[in-house]
């Protein structure tokens, strides 16, 4: 259509023609959007949740059994979303290091849409939610049985907080997202050269606590170069009344310290 013969169509009919344009223009435009968000992302996430399995820890019972399955929960349905990706439990004592008791990937997938028309399009979005529920339960209810289950041997006597750093140096090698969770108090309890022992000889303020983290940092650095991108959340099994001798502020501050000293690119949450 010419713009001469255009301008002879009566006002109204082209004021409505001309907005049928832009409407067309518009969903074609939002329908391109809509299918770019269904494309998994290039990168996979790995989850990484360490459970404090010593002494000082109970995370059977009581508030921090309820405060952890809450945060469980939403921790899978955020982070467990495409084909690939990985959720890896550790239990925290003193051998952190060998303590992986779970490792789970996600193998829900949207079935190809090529050609397919707005219903068959819904469907397939509809399978695929329901298929990614029903994985997500499965991987709730796997870590939900470790939360609860029960640390007799020796290794309790011992806290190895720090030997989970090189786990998830490790992960983000790879390539992959990772996003890990502490579930723990935090009190590092280890004897040894250049080791914290947090039950014993807890950081007195903060001045202290920086201090013996840039000491500790300076030691780690060389073995931990994949930090940069990381995600990392604290959660303790505090009360919000816990008293400070409890819950010692400068332990946090320690380790929030040690994480941005050793190249952590985000700031680590407590939950």
């Amino acid at each position: 259509m010419t713009l001469q013969q255009f301008c002879t169509i009566p006002y109204r009919f082209s004021v409505a023609l001309l907005g049928f344009v832009c409407l067309l223009v518009w969903s074609c435009s939002d329908s391109s959007q809509q299918q770019s968000t269904e494309q998994p992302p290039a990168t996979n996430t790995c989850t990484m949740i360490f459970m404090d399995k010593s002494v000082s820890v109970h995370l059977d019972q009581g508030f921090a059994r309820k405060k952890y399955t809450q945060l469980i929960n939403e921790i899978i349905d955020k982070n467990i979303n495409w084909k690939g990706d990985r959720l890896e439990v550790y239990f925290i004592h003193e051998n952190t290091a060998k303590g992986k008791v779970l490792a789970l990937v996600a193998r829900s997938e949207m079935e190809t849409s090529d050609g397919a028309n707005a219903n068959d399009l819904e469907a397939l979005k509809n399978a695929f939610s329901m298929d990614l529920q029903k994985e997500r339960a499965v991987f709730k209810q796997y870590v939900l049985k470790q939360l609860v289950a029960q640390n007799a041997a020796s290794s309790k006597n011992s806290t190895d907080i720090q030997a989970a750093l090189p786990l998830i140096d490790n992960a983000a090698a790879k390539g992959l997202e990772v996003k890990a969770y502490f579930l723990s108090d935090m009190v590092e309890s280890m004897k040894g050269e250049h080791r914290r022992d947090f039950h014993n000889n807890p950081p007195a303020d903060d001045a202290a606590a920086m201090g013996w983290a840039r000491e500790d940092a300076s030691i780690l650095k060389t073995q931990l170069t994949h930090l940069g991108n990381v995600q990392i959340s604290i959660a303790k099994p505090f009360e919000p009344t816990a008293s400070t001798k409890v819950n010692n502020p400068a332990v946090s501050t320690y380790w929030q310290t040690l994480l941005s000293e050793l190249g952590i690119g985000t700031t680590v949450e407590e939950l």
